[in-house]
């Protein structure tokens, strides 16, 4: 009697976790996913940094409740070694 030959479940287990990794990677790459840059799209723009409705404005350092904008704004002359800050959502 010939018995069945199978693959084992560690092998279906690791075919599984190396598809998904490369699906996700894939994803990645494609920019289907975006893990950095949120607030490129502002610095793609040339959007000002200080906004009238005070939102996001010039300081020395950002402040409690504040985050740091990276980008180059086109408002920035004048304010060299100041920071973009926002208000941080909560």
């Amino acid at each position: 009697m010939r018995k069945a030959q199978s693959i084992s479940i560690n092998t279906i287990i690791v075919a599984a976790i190396a598809l998904i990794v490369l699906v996700v990677l894939v994803m990645v790459f494609t920019g289907r996913i975006t893990l950095f840059g949120k607030n490129l799209d502002i610095i793609q723009q040339g959007q000002k940094c200080a906004l009238d409705n005070g939102e996001r404005d010039w300081a020395p350092e950002c402040g409690t409740g504040q985050v740091q904008v990276y980008g180059k704004f086109s408002d920035e002359a004048g304010h060299e070694g100041q920071a973009c800050c926002k208000k941080k959502l909560e």
